[in-house]
């Protein structure tokens, strides 16, 4: 790693442990800087402003748990495989990755800014690509024929889900979140999709 991919990693750490501890408006560049033992200057040299260091910090950690979570995803594995390798891998996730989910829940709920939606919708696409990917897999290999319609209904049913486990997370609603409840859930709304069988 060079001297500048480890700067632009300490900033992003000291911002994110701002976010954990406090809140964005709080987040201040002298704050960051301090943490990150960089002059406050440094951090334009990486960043244009706050916004797009927040961003930054959610798309690099989100970025690194989708990554997980969709890591025991691949083509040549049937669909059911598929979603339980999911299952197993957004579980882990949950027990993991809390103090990312509480960072997002406050971020989303305190800002109210039109520049960072754009950046955030972007972020979201690209995730659900992912897991419209494995449900194009399953229908290039004639495993389910879904139209384009319902594989788009399939992978935002299966987004809130995710979602409604993390905000159970996040606000500690009926914890800790078993396996069993994560399967079952995935299960019973992708159940329509192997009734043939």
């Amino acid at each position: 790693m060079t001297k500048q991919q480890q700067r632009y990693f300490q900033i992003l750490q000291a911002a994110y442990a701002l976010l954990e501890s406090g809140n964005f408006q709080n987040m201040t560049t002298a704050r960051i800087a301090a943490l990150a033992g960089v002059a406050e200057g440094t951090i334009y040299r990486y960043f244009k402003n706050k916004r797009h260091l927040l961003f930054e910090v959610l798309d690099f950690y989100g970025q690194s748990i989708a990554n997980r979570i969709f890591s025991k995803a691949l083509p040549n594995q049937d669909l059911k495989t598929n979603l339980e390798g999911f299952v197993d891998s957004f579980f882990l996730s949950l027990r993991q990755d809390a103090p990312f989910f509480r960072v997002m829940h406050k971020v989303l709920s305190e800002i109210d800014d039109p520049e960072i939606y754009p950046l955030l919708r972007d972020t979201f696409i690209r995730h659900s690509k992912s897991i419209r990917e494995v449900f194009e897999w399953a229908r290039q290999k004639g495993e389910i024929t879904l139209t384009d319609e319902e594989t788009d209904n399939m992978v935002h049913g299966l987004w809130g889900l995710a979602d409604s486990f993390m905000i159970r997370v996040v606000l500690q609603i009926h914890t800790p979140i078993q396996k069993r409840e994560v399967a079952y859930m995935v299960s019973a709304f992708t159940r329509q999709l192997f009734s043939k069988e």
